[in-house]
């Protein structure tokens, strides 16, 4: 049922036509790594230079840098399972909905979408929301994991 989710999330979150193989035959790949807090902060210390613990870091993995509208070809999305736990009891959620909410996250950054801004992260927060009220309406989010 992940991968449902997952596919469910491309396609509502506008991704997905960036997942689709290519005339070409080009592959294309979207990883999803569920990490631990010394992984993560890791991560995001050697590639962000920001030496923290944070709940989700994507990264398109082309080697060169897309152009705007461009479709990613390859993707990882880390997320930390231990601030999906902690989460849960803060905002009263289910450990799969944090799991699912980040992805989904890391999926409209990928999709060029910034949360830099204040404007940025009302964007952001209103996408989340839309695409999170269209899974929990398709699938049982709260018990994925």
């Amino acid at each position: 049922m992940f991968l449902q989710v997952l596919r469910q999330a491309l396609q509502s979150s506008g991704l997905a036509h960036g997942f689709v193989p290519s005339s070409a035959g080009a592959a294309v790949a979207l990883h999803v790594i569920l990490v631990d807090t010394a992984e993560i902060r890791e991560l995001n210390r050697n590639h962000l230079g920001k030496n923290r613990v944070t709940d989700v870091i994507a990264f398109d993995l082309r080697d060169t840098p897309p152009t705007p509208g461009e479709a990613v070809a390859a993707a990882e999305i880390y997320v930390c399972l231990d601030v999906a736990v902690a989460a849960t009891s803060e905002y009263t959620t289910s450990t799969g909905h944090e799991v699912i909410l980040y992805v989904v996250h890391g999926m409209l950054h990928l999709a060029g979408e910034d949360d830099a801004s204040a404007a940025g992260r009302r964007r952001m927060r209103k996408l989340e929301t839309k695409v999170m009220e269209e899974l929990h309406a398709h699938f049982p989010v709260e018990d994925l994991f």
